[in-house]
């Protein structure tokens, strides 16, 4: 069975050699643990094979993928009538096994927002865009869906409407609050003649922009900042949320800032602190190195 599945993902979904191999190979596995034919596997069986997996020291990556291969497999057999439904519906990685969000250093974020010199409208736009997103800690679509009247230069704060349609006041630095009033002082270019909806950044065609113009911009300032590849919006959350803490903010007061329902979504971030801190703790401290 593992076989027929196999050359359904090589052939049929055209997947890489290397991952039909890693696919395959966790169904080995848990064919090995499973007493019984895995078309009757069902969701309690992939839920402890899981556990099992968690409880033997399984890499957060390797459990992620598992987890994927799981999904696929799951979904082949009920696809396939070898099983009536679905096992695989529901299953998620431990909770513990959370892949800690990509960041970048303070230099990163500064060659990335030096990309664009305002010498033009877009560039401007393009600019204030990025500090909004690093300075206030935004996800894309919060960013699209800013409006004029919930920006106060004086007092430099922006309302921000986030999931749920939880609104949130998020402070502004004072760099952030300049490009952005430059922004603003220019966006008329844009909006030509069209009806203004009120939204702070618009498209070149006079619309507000959507997330995935968003995804462009920031992608496009990470190539010209000669960056690797991968960098999002959310990048700019993750360091806004994490060069907070390492300068000794208080987890309840990122967790405001970024809007998070939740303290617990906000304490991966210690997590990520703290592997940094260590990092650095073995690398200073003259007993940090192991001794011979």
């Amino acid at each position: 069975m593992i076989d027929e599945y196999s050359r359904e993902l090589r052939f049929g979904r055209n997947l890489s050699p290397e991952t039909v191999r890693a696919y395959a190979g966790d169904l080995v596995r848990l064919a090995e643990w499973f007493d019984g034919t895995l078309s009757e596997a069902t969701r309690e069986t992939l839920r402890g094979f899981l556990m099992h997996e968690t409880a033997r020291g399984l890499d957060s990556r390797s459990l992620s993928r598992l987890v994927s291969a799981m999904h696929s497999f799951g979904s082949w057999l009920s696809e396939t009538g070898r099983a009536g439904a679905d096992p695989s519906v529901g299953i998620r990685p431990p909770a513990g096994s959370r892949k800690l969000p990509g960041f970048l250093s303070i230099r990163e974020v500064l060659a990335v927002l030096d990309v664009y010199d305002c010498s033009t409208p877009i560039a401007a736009r393009n600019r204030a865009l990025l500090e909004v997103l690093y300075g206030c800690g935004l996800r894309a679509s919060e960013a699209a869906n800013l409006t004029l009247t919930g920006f106060s230069p004086l007092e430099r704060t922006l309302r921000v409407t986030g999931k749920g349609g939880r609104t949130r006041i998020s402070p502004l630095p004072s760099g952030t609050t300049v490009h952005l009033e430059n922004w603003i002082s220019r966006r008329h270019v844009l909006l030509g003649s069209r009806q203004d909806t009120g939204h702070v950044f618009l498209s070149v065609r006079g619309r507000k922009l959507d997330p995935r113009d968003i995804r462009r911009i920031v992608a496009a300032a990470v190539d010209g900042a000669a960056l690797s590849a991968g960098v999002s919006p959310h990048t700019f959350r993750h360091s806004f949320a994490t060069h907070l803490l390492e300068r000794g903010a208080g987890l309840r007061e990122v967790q405001e800032l970024l809007g998070h329902a939740g303290l617990g979504t906000t304490q991966i971030y210690t997590h990520l602190t703290g592997e940094r801190l260590m990092k650095s703790y073995r690398n200073a401290h003259p007993r940090g190195r192991s001794a011979h």
